[in-house]
């Protein structure tokens, strides 16, 4: 979609939910716009957390496309600056059911895996992984331990407690613009009815991206004419006010935003979530 706006000039176009870095950092385009922080910056810190806790070798698990290429540049650009090793990457196709031979090649001698999966590629090597008897302590991508992965329907995915992950947010945040959020999410998408407890990462980026599209047309009172240059210098300019703090973008039209460091836990019910550590 990014080279499909260069060929369309005279329209603007935002961004859905699209993580992966090259959206705006390779050959930008000047009408595309990115009001969510994108997979390396989500994972800015975890690194840090990841030696602190004593992992000082980690093997890579991730899909093989831009999002998590993303993701684990991002995680090795400070983890193997601090020292970190990454002797071993594994990328396997999206939708991929069959985890045997990826579970094969795991190191003995690596202290975790840093697993960026997502979805039912998560459960599906999850579950496999616990047939197996595997024990190594897990890093997660954000997508890994978004509330789509942690209440997926079936067995709890227990194995995931106190997995560090990091992301533009913590499901048990204490920000009152987050809890606010979180409410007005469940009040529309109760558990009842199919939602989560708490809102996902999707759920997050997409809301994002569509408050700035109305937030810059309220401050040009709708004005899309002579090419939309107003609206454009106002989606340029703006400071958005996210559930998790003021949104602003940068030259390449990309936001600059908050990144949460986070561990996952179980609460009294059950149910998984993510709280922050940093």
């Amino acid at each position: 979609v990014k080279d499909y706006s260069k060929t369309q000039p005279q329209v603007t176009f935002i961004n859905g939910g699209s993580g992966a870095q090259a959206t705006t950092l390779v050959n930008p385009s000047t009408n595309f716009y990115r009001f969510n922080t994108e997979g390396g910056q989500w994972m800015v810190g975890l690194g840090k957390a990841a030696l602190d806790k004593g992992y000082k070798k980690v093997m890579v698990i991730a899909e093989d496309y831009a999002f998590p290429y993303s993701q684990v540049q991002g995680f090795m650009a400070e983890y193997c600056r601090l020292g970190g090793k990454v002797p071993v990457k594994a990328w396997v196709p999206l939708g991929g059911k069959d985890y045997s031979s990826v579970i094969a090649r795991i190191p003995k001698d690596v202290d975790a895996l840093l697993v960026v999966l997502g979805g039912a590629d998560a459960v599906n090597f999850l579950t496999q992984y616990e047939n197996a008897g595997g024990d190594k302590p897990m890093l997660g991508g954000s997508i890994t331990v978004s509330q789509d992965v942690l209440n997926y329907k079936g067995k709890r995915r227990d194995s995931l407690v106190g997995t560090l992950s990091a992301g533009p947010y913590a499901d048990t945040y204490d920000g009152a613009e987050w809890k606010a959020f979180v409410a007005d999410y469940q009040k529309h998408f109760p558990t009842s009815k199919g939602g989560f407890p708490s809102p996902s990462l999707f759920a997050l980026v997409y809301y994002l991206n569509m408050k700035a599209a109305l937030d810059g047309l309220e401050a040009v009172k709708g004005d899309l004419g002579g090419g939309q240059i107003k609206y454009r210098e106002a989606l340029s300019k703006l400071v958005l006010k996210g559930p998790t703090g003021d949104v602003k973008l940068d030259g390449n039209r990309q936001a600059v935003g908050t990144t949460f460091v986070t561990e996952v836990v179980k609460d009294a019910k059950g149910e998984l979530s993510t709280r922050v550590l940093r």
